[in-house]
């Protein structure tokens, strides 16, 4: 490789500087490296890159470069490592809102975000400056202004180049905004019987020349059915009252799904074991508390009223024929009983 075609590979001309020869072999590091271009060309581009990139360093440090006929020239470790790493580091934190039901069981969420960075072709400028004179002021730096009704003439620095009179051209890497923003996607798992305000961090991943890490702050969603506090997870349900006075089964939300429980006519607090929050972060499970809040119509019609009469008389002839029972041997001394009122 001769020394214009060096130049030619990173789009330069031979009269750049150090700084500007470094920035154009990042940018296209940054382009064509394997990890992020997954082209079949990438890998090919990325040796001619750094190819050009070595051969111009070694041609201005005055170090002899071999042709490629001739035997390969000792690696210089100077810059080896700056060629691996083309990857800032960069932490995201952000706050993470996850179900009850989620930090029970344990999940998988995928999160989406974005970031953004000062470009790296145009060093956060915008623009890059050319090595041809600015065409507005012929290179000067400076334009002159009328100024008086035209009897006087200012010097003013050009706008076009900042005074510097050499020509600009907005970056097309940034579209002249001076930043790039960086879209990432992870997909993180939550461990069951984490807690609200636990900070998790998650190992990163390489996005457009960055090692992206994530700080995960965890927020809990209000549960419909769920509280969680100091005394652990339970629930608050209302049931109807006949059904808890004939203890029938009912249908109780549980973490992931419902659950039948039977209602106890003596009982309104009921605790089901393994159901509740991990008592340690992806340990055991604790037990989940369901109170009962049981429901009696306030106004009931005819054929609740007619329903309740017939049970109340089934339920009198089933204690009348059982004498020895509580409610029988009642009756039984009440209907014998005479008050004495008087001689």
């Amino acid at each position: 490789m001769d020394i214009q075609e060096a130049y030619q590979a990173l789009g330069l001309d031979p009269g750049v500087d150090d700084a500007r020869l470094k920035a154009a072999w990042r940018r296209l590091v940054s382009a064509w490296h394997p990890d992020r271009n997954k082209s079949a060309e990438a890998a090919r581009r990325m040796a001619h890159i750094n190819k050009a990139y070595d051969h111009i360093r070694q041609i201005r440090s005055g170090v002899s470069v071999p042709s490629d006929t001739e035997a390969p020239a000792p690696a210089d470790t100077s810059d080896a490592s700056e060629t691996a790493e083309t990857f800032e580091a960069r932490t995201e934190s952000r706050t993470v809102h996850l179900t009850l039901d989620q930090a029970v069981l344990g999940c998988v969420r995928s999160l989406r975000g974005r970031f953004t960075h000062g470009c790296r072709a145009c060093e956060g400028q915008g623009q890059r400056v050319l090595d041809s004179a600015c065409q507005a002021c012929a290179g000067r730096g400076s334009v002159r202004r009328a100024a008086l009704f035209g009897w006087l003439w200012t010097q003013e620095d050009c706008a076009d180049c900042a005074g510097q009179g050499r020509a600009r051209e907005v970056c097309g890497d940034c579209g002249g905004a001076g930043e790039r923003s960086v879209k990432y996607r992870r997909s993180v798992r939550f461990p069951a019987g984490v807690r609200a305000g636990d900070v998790l961090t998650v190992p990163s991943t390489r996005h457009e020349g960055f090692e992206l890490s994530l700080e995960l702050r965890v927020e809990f969603e209000p549960h419909p059915f769920f509280i969680l506090d100091e005394a652990g997870l339970r629930c608050e349900m209302p049931v109807d009252g006949y059904a808890w006075m004939a203890q029938r089964w009912v249908d109780v939300p549980v973490p992931g799904g419902v659950q039948q429980m039977r209602l106890q006519r003596e009982a309104l607090v009921y605790r089901l074991r393994g159901q509740g929050f991990p008592l340690t972060p992806k340990g055991e499970r604790g037990d989940f508390i369901v109170k009962v809040l049981p429901q009696f119509p306030e106004d009931e019609d005819e054929a609740v009223q007619e329903a309740l009469d017939r049970l109340v008389a089934a339920s009198a002839r089933a204690a009348e024929a059982q004498a020895r029972s509580p409610l029988g041997e009642w009756r039984r001394r009440l209907g014998q009983w005479q008050p004495k009122l008087g001689d």
